[in-house]
């Protein structure tokens, strides 16, 4: 009797163990099933909203590409295996609303093996993602005089005898000189006045009264961090000089100059679609001066670029023969503008470590986007 008894108990233990073994075969195959589903899941919204980021910087379909990508991840928005969503802005979470950001939600149903026994048939995962899309960018926030350097007083100055005229954008000051540190934005001599749309400052702004007409001064604004977080590469050179100077006619490409760039008085320059690159200083003392930058290519916009190692300084003398568009860089380096004739102009961008506004004939810097350097659209993946 007790034999028997002990034998009933046995299959009893067995029987329960076998339950339990098979509890844990199910959860072991359900739960990897929705394991391995969740991370297939997550790849797939990443590369949808990575995918829907390049296209909105491209204007195209943002919503097509963001579906395409993750159908071909295996999410083909049927409505009953998976559902993807793809907003813009993203509806949710710390980006909602902001329109640089794209985000993708893709829910997707897992059917069960063991879990349907208990009434459970499938399982439920819900992941997104979020991605950056930034299009191109004018660079520095299409200021049309920037000086660049964080701490310098008189970073930008102005000591002009005649009209120094700035159109399309405004002037940025990213030291955070004070007023009693002589001031970021300076000017205290000279009878001329500057007219700009704007100036904005990180630190103080001083001028003579009559000295300066902006629609609006704006001081302790966000200083960008120097050196620049983004700057062009430098280009590879299709041609190379020594130094340059005297009349010649420059072929479209990158010239590449490891001295000096100078032009006098009876020069004659012209380029059509060139980007300058120099290494040495930059001197011109008026002559006639024709030169425009690439209108496409990875040098758009880029007219004469000293790159953020060459620190030797840029001087334009210049007169009314000159016709100049494109991008001025020289993130290094200090640049005086001295206007000498009427008619002066520059349809440019100045970008400098420090700039110097002066002279005595009247001078114009006429900005207009479409003829200077952007910054190239990104993407990344923020969540």
């Amino acid at each position: 009797m007790k034999a028997k008894m002990e034998k009933a108990q046995s299959l009893l233990l067995i029987a329960v163990a076998m339950l339990a073994l098979l509890g844990l075969t199910a959860i072991a195959i359900d739960g990897g099933n929705v394991y391995r589903d969740r991370r297939q899941a997550q790849n797939a919204a990443d590369n949808a909203a990575l995918a829907a980021a390049l296209a909105i910087t491209q204007n195209q379909d943002w919503q097509q590409a963001a579906s395409t990508r993750a159908s071909q991840n295996g999410y083909l928005n049927d409505g009953v295996r998976s559902v993807v969503e793809v907003y813009y802005p993203p509806v949710e979470g710390p980006y909602a609303g902001n329109t640089e950001y794209v985000q993708v939600i893709i829910t997707s149903h897992v059917s069960t093996y063991f879990a349907s026994i208990v009434g459970v048939s499938q399982l439920t995962n819900r992941v997104q993602a979020v991605a950056r899309a930034r299009p191109p960018q004018a660079l520095f926030n299409g200021n049309a005089v920037v000086g660049l350097a964080p701490t310098a007083c008189k970073a930008v100055e102005f000591q002009g005898n005649a009209q120094m005229t700035i159109t399309g954008s405004g002037l940025f000051v990213n030291s955070n000189c004070s007023c009693n540190q002589t001031a970021a934005f300076f000017n205290n001599s000279g009878a001329g006045t500057l007219h700009v749309p704007y100036i904005q400052s990180v630190g103080c702004v001083k001028y003579k009264d009559g000295a300066v007409d902006a629609g609006n001064i704006q001081t302790g604004v966000q200083p960008l961090p120097y050196p620049p977080s983004w700057l062009p590469p430098i280009p590879a050179c299709d041609y190379t000089w020594n130094s340059l100077s005297g009349s010649r006619s420059l072929q479209p490409g990158v010239h590449c100059v490891n001295g000096n760039f100078t032009i006098n008085a009876n020069d004659v320059l012209t380029g059509n679609g060139v980007t300058i690159v120099v290494y040495g200083e930059v001197r011109w003392n008026g002559g006639t001066v024709t030169l425009s930058a690439p209108a496409s290519g990875p040098t758009a916009g880029l007219l004469l670029y000293l790159p953020i190692t060459n620190n030797n300084s840029i001087t334009f003398n210049g007169n009314a023969s000159w016709d100049i568009r494109g991008t001025i860089l020289a993130p290094a380096s200090d640049i005086t503008i001295n206007g000498t004739q009427d008619g002066f102009s520059l349809h440019s961008q100045i970008i400098g470590y420090t700039v110097k506004l002066t002279g005595n004939g009247n001078t114009t810097i006429q900005y207009n986007d479409s003829d200077n350097i952007d910054q190239p659209s990104s993407i990344e993946l923020t969540k």
